[in-house]
């Protein structure tokens, strides 16, 4: 009988989360701000990651779904930012109780609420971005000046709890979210099926939270940090269904109708450059912040925190490095894809020779023996060959590191009427073959990132380069019995 086991991939997830999520609890018990100010924290770079995504792709969805949702996302996120900076035991609005963040969260949550409703609606209707950002620039400015002037309805009596007024927009919001629920689905068509299920998860988890929030009756409360975790996860999953979908992937799996006519393809190019320069910078602004607060935390707060309050604002930044490693090798990846090609007779032992140095001195003290043929040439793109075999004998170097009498080669077996297959082989951790089909996929690794450091990208930049020489490359394997990849390169 066989034995299933889960992806790697999957299970190093599955425990990333529980240790986050136990992290959390454990900074509840140390200072409850510090958990809600990470909680939020969370939600709101989603919030605003989500929205620059939605922004810089607009021209190349034919469908306003995704850019009403980010837009609608922008404004709750924002709220949801001074909704944290109000909270109890903050400081920062002096003169205000917990009523000010629960009517603040009541705000953000009916802007949330309405925004999944109403998204829908645009999946087959024109939308003016800037018309959408007035009025939601209007509507939140409104909300929020009359929370500050005292005009919105009390939600939060210090010494009796929530308000009926409270409870009851709960329910309400509750009521709203089901509808848009139910309007999702009946749009599934229009979405990749793993989208809908992972957007209507989200919308389940925030309807729990919803509930959650109408049972406590201290801010510092069980049911206001049940609340908390299960935002967290409803945010994770809009990560999961949009961003990190839309990112790996933005033109086929996010939404199956793309702007695709053959006026095809220069003009989609011109956009996705566009978008590879915007996400680049964008993105990193709010990571920048949050690395740049967890920094302050730990210089000017250390004596108030303890050693495991600094060991998860440690976790905080290497997080922060590794999104930003993971957004170097997404521009990376895209662009191989769309770089111009220019083929030309190519060194490929000279080539591999100069990689080969390279690898060396970026680790002098390693014993590595390469074994790499002579006279092999091809015709290609020299850059884009020589990236190939960077990222194959890079792959090689990094997988043989545990491995003593570590042993790279690179050579080809020639055939007198096909082209040449190449290859390149080493002694290392070699892998499982039934995961084989994984190996070329964008962020999928076969190895914990604590054993084999990396982003997951570089052989999927080889297949890239690969197909557009019109070639093919595969590979065999074994556990702990080192790996061979193979390649052509077309005539």
């Amino acid at each position: 009988m066989q034995t299933r086991f889960l992806p790697a991939g999957l299970v190093w997830e599955v425990l990333l989360w529980t240790l986050a999520l136990l992290g959390l609890y454990g900074a509840s018990l140390y200072s409850y701000n510090l958990f809600h100010s990470l909680a939020e924290i969370f939600s709101i770079v989603i919030a605003g990651t989500l929205f620059t995504i939605a922004w810089n792709s607009r021209h190349l969805l034919d469908n306003n779904y995704l850019l009403f949702l980010g837009i609608g996302y922008l404004f709750v996120g924002g709220v949801d930012l001074i909704h944290t900076l109000a909270y109890k035991g903050m400081g920062v609005f002096p003169g205000y109780g917990p009523n000010l963040p629960t009517q603040l969260w009541i705000v953000a949550r009916y802007l949330e609420s309405v925004s999944l409703l109403l998204a829908p609606l645009f999946l087959k209707r024109p939308l003016n971005p800037y018309v959408a950002l007035g009025c939601y620039t209007l509507v939140a400015l409104l909300l929020v000046a009359a929370v500050f002037g005292g005009i919105f309805p009390d939600c939060f009596i210090e010494g009796s709890g929530l308000t009926l007024f409270k409870i009851g927009s709960e329910y309400l919001i509750c009521i709203i979210l089901v509808g848009a629920l139910a309007f999702l689905l009946r749009k599934r068509r229009e979405f990749h099926p793993g989208v809908v299920t992972l957007l209507g998860w989200s919308i389940v988890l925030t309807i729990a939270q919803e509930l959650a929030f109408t049972l406590y009756v201290d801010v510092y409360g069980l049911f206001n940090m049940i609340g908390h975790f299960l935002k967290i996860l409803a945010f994770y999953l809009i990560y999961k269904a949009i961003i990190e979908t839309g990112l790996v992937t933005p033109y086929n799996l996010l939404f199956r109708n793309l702007k695709l006519s053959k006026e095809q393809v220069e003009a989609a190019n011109q956009e996705l450059r566009a978008f590879s320069y915007s996400v680049s910078h964008d993105l990193r602004a709010p990571l920048r912040s949050i690395n740049g607060f967890s920094r302050i935390l730990m210089e000017d707060y250390s004596e108030h925190l303890d050693f495991q309050a600094q060991t998860y604002l440690n976790h905080i930044r290497e997080s922060v490095t590794r999104m930003s490693e993971l957004i170097d090798a997404l521009l990376v990846l895209s662009k191989v894809t769309r770089a111009e090609m220019r083929r030309e007779e190519v060194d490929l032992s000279a080539l591999a020779q100069a990689a080969a140095a390279e690898l060396r001195q970026s680790d002098p003290e390693r014993q590595v023996e390469f074994h790499l043929a002579e006279g092999l040439r091809a015709s290609g793109d020299p850059g884009l060959l020589r990236s190939l075999l960077e990222n194959l004998l890079g792959n090689a170097w990094k997988f043989t590191s545990k491995q003593n009498g570590a042993v790279i080669e690179f050579g080809a077996q020639l055939q007198p009427q096909d082209s040449p297959v190449f290859f390149v082989r080493d002694n290392g951790a070699g892998f499982d073959m039934k995961y084989a089909s994984k190996l070329f996929t964008p962020f999928q690794r076969l190895h914990g990132p604590r054993d084999f450091p990396g982003a997951g990208i570089g052989l999927a930049t080889v297949q890239r380069i690969v197909q557009r020489h019109g070639g093919r490359v595969w590979a065999e394997a074994a556990p702990q019995e080192g790996a061979t990849f193979y390649f052509t390169l077309g005539q």
